[in-house]
């Protein structure tokens, strides 16, 4: 039985027997969805690997019951709420995997992001040299793409078997900030989408340019993907470079940024940009225009006072 439930605010709801055929047929049914299909191409990502493992793990540990009761079946339900998506499942596992499970889900459960993380990588370690036993590596996907516990708990069903729950809440993906502080030889950063302030300034010459603009691109790839897919927000981007000088190797990539920057306007994002030079520093004035020319974007050009 699956219904996609809009009204509800059900994005997703099944019960019943789980094979890989009907993941299949479940996951290409949610990726159709209007609601998936609002989401930002984070939360949906993360949205989706959850669901995976959800699923997965109902296939690799369900027990099969006699009974017909239906809330003794397997089930997944997917559903928003605000700025929130709570996936729940569960299925019938014998008692005696219990304690097993609970172990996995606590020792999961206590770990902070960055201990996970290292935890995710030795797991998978052991798993390629064929040592571990899967060592809850899904409860840790979870938990990765959630950023928060996994719930869990244990219904008895008869003298063998219990039903065993998870909820996981899916936290909207917000854009972190990048800040990079101004230094002698590299501008200062600050993109802040909460405060749409998007900005580069001073002098740049970074020893390491590749690696200073590719974490800029990088963050601003992410963030036209952020956009553009969840069509938040009215107000243009307005980003402004107010450089005092940048050599021929900072050049090719403030090309590339404005270069993605018309790629953003292009789509139907209102994209602005304002490009700061002296009164008399007419060299600057003219790199802009040519930035301005080989981008294919307009700028707006602000002569300080």
């Amino acid at each position: 039985m699956l219904l996609l439930m809009s009204e509800q605010e059900i994005i997703m709801e099944y019960v019943g027997e789980v094979n890989h055929k009907l993941i299949d047929n479940l996951l290409k049914k949610l990726k159709r969805s209007k609601e998936y299909m609002a989401l930002d191409i984070t939360t949906a990502r993360r949205l989706y690997a959850i669901v995976v493992e959800c699923l997965e793990n109902i296939t690799k540990h369900s027990e099969k019951l006699s009974s017909s009761d239906e809330a003794d079946l397997p089930h997944i339900t997917i559903q928003k709420q605000g700025d929130h998506i709570i996936i729940k499942s569960g299925n019938p596992i014998l008692k005696i995997k219990v304690e097993a499970i609970a172990e996995k889900l606590d020792t999961v459960n206590r770990k902070n992001e960055k201990s996970l993380t290292g935890f995710y990588e030795k797991v998978i370690n052991e798993e390629m040299a064929q040592k571990g036993n899967n060592a809850g590596l899904g409860f840790i996907i979870m938990k990765l793409k959630s950023g928060d516990n996994i719930n869990y708990r244990f219904i008895s069903i008869n003298e063998n078997t219990s039903y065993f729950e998870i909820k996981i809440l899916l936290k909207k993906y917000n854009m972190r900030k990048l800040v990079i502080d101004q230094t002698s030889s590299s501008p200062r950063v600050m993109l802040d989408p909460e405060k749409k302030i998007f900005e580069i300034s001073g002098e740049s010459r970074p020893p390491d340019v590749g690696s200073f603009y590719g974490e800029i691109l990088t963050w601003m790839d992410d963030y036209s993907g952020h956009i553009l897919k969840s069509q938040e927000g009215r107000e243009p981007i307005v980003f402004s470079f107010d450089l005092e000088y940048f050599n021929s190797s900072s050049a090719k990539y403030i090309l590339d940024l404005c270069k993605l920057l018309s790629s953003i306007r292009s789509k139907g994002k209102e994209v602005e940009v304002k490009w700061h030079y002296e009164n008399d520093d007419m060299d600057m004035l003219e790199v802009g225009r040519e930035m301005s020319r080989m981008a294919k974007l307009p700028f707006e050009f602000v002569k300080k006072a």
